[in-house]
């Protein structure tokens, strides 16, 4: 055996039917991604006399095809492997077949070992772009292995509690998550929030009995969510998150403060308490316990100090609560 075959041995090729015959250092690339590259020129041939398609011992050497491998090589640079494979023709069914080889697929240019070298870097968290310069591949290369490799499965039980929830994710566009309530661990981020995906996804990863077995699901005010919830979780209580429920109260109380101060002198001290100590109405103190009544009005009064504000006449729309009066413990 020659030392270039000894060559193959150290890159992980023992595909005895490969003979290598020379070596050579050539830039590929442009810019700054232009790189040197080893390219190992070898050739891939060896006896086939029955025909893979019609079965005959019909079978004749047909030329070679030039193919160009890239394989794992030392971490200072990539390795191509230029692979010359041999072709035959079957001169009774005419059809054309070329040498296999277990170093690759056929129809691919990525070597096995180099994926596997992939999938290894990906482990250690590196970003693709990073595994694209030091393996010699396209970052477009890159991913398609991960997503060939790595097939991410839902969770294997159901929580009896779940949250669900919708982020934005890349290019602007929402997705859904789902997520176990009580130890915050997910359960299934999906491309998008659309309520065929949400249902496709529950009812053929779950069974019946498991679906059956989720006691709540917390969620924000979408009403969508709650078209089928019942649907896939026949005995579980629908839950609103009450960040949501006090934000809504929040925004509500703000638009009914904003239609006072619309029905009110502008230089009124009245208007100047509404307009400037507007906190007053975020805050809560659930340990008071008695009233306290402050009949003066100061429209430069620290957010600190307690008002209550006499009834003042006026008319919200009919879409907001109708409260008999804004006299309102703060």
């Amino acid at each position: 055996m020659s030392q270039l075959d000894n060559t193959l041995k150290l890159l992980g090729i023992t595909d005895t039917n490969i003979q290598v015959f020379g070596t050579r250092e050539e830039f590929h690339g442009r810019g700054s991604g232009r790189k040197k590259y080893l390219v190992i020129q070898a050739e891939l041939t060896y006896t086939l006399r029955r025909c893979p398609s019609c079965g005959y011992n019909t079978l004749h050497p047909n030329g070679h095809k030039l193919t160009h491998v890239h394989i794992a090589g030392p971490m200072d640079r990539p390795v191509i492997l230029e692979l010359n494979k041999q072709r035959w023709r079957c001169s009774n069914c005419h059809s054309t077949c070329t040498a296999t080889t277990p170093v690759v697929s056929t129809n691919h240019a990525i070597g096995h070992g180099l994926a596997t070298h992939v999938l290894k870097l990906a482990s250690k968290s590196l970003p693709a772009k990073t595994i694209a310069s030091l393996t010699g591949i396209s970052t477009n290369s890159v991913q398609r292995i991960l997503t060939a490799n790595i097939h991410p499965h839902a969770s294997r039980r159901l929580p009896i509690n779940l949250c669900f929830d919708e982020f934005r994710s890349t290019h602007g566009s929402m997705s859904f998550i789902c997520i176990d309530a009580d130890t915050h661990k997910s359960v299934k981020v999906l491309s998008d929030r659309l309520n065929r995906t949400i249902k496709q996804f529950f009812l053929s990863q779950y069974s019946t009995a498991e679906r059956a077995a989720v006691q709540r699901v917390i969620m924000d005010m979408n009403a969508s969510y709650q078209a089928f919830v019942h649907e896939l979780f026949p005995n579980a209580e629908l839950i609103i998150d009450r960040f949501h429920i006090i934000q809504l109260m929040g925004r509500t109380m703000d638009t009914i403060r904003t239609q006072c101060l619309k029905q009110l002198d502008k230089h009124s001290r009245e208007y100047k308490v509404l307009k400037s100590l507007w906190r007053l109405f975020h805050k809560a103190n659930p340990d008071a316990q008695k009233s306290r009544y402050l009949f003066g009005l100061n429209e430069y009064s620290p957010n600190r100090t307690l008002l209550i504000l006499e009834p003042i006449r006026f008319r919200p729309s009919k879409q907001l609560m109708k409260p008999t009066s804004i006299s309102t413990m703060l």
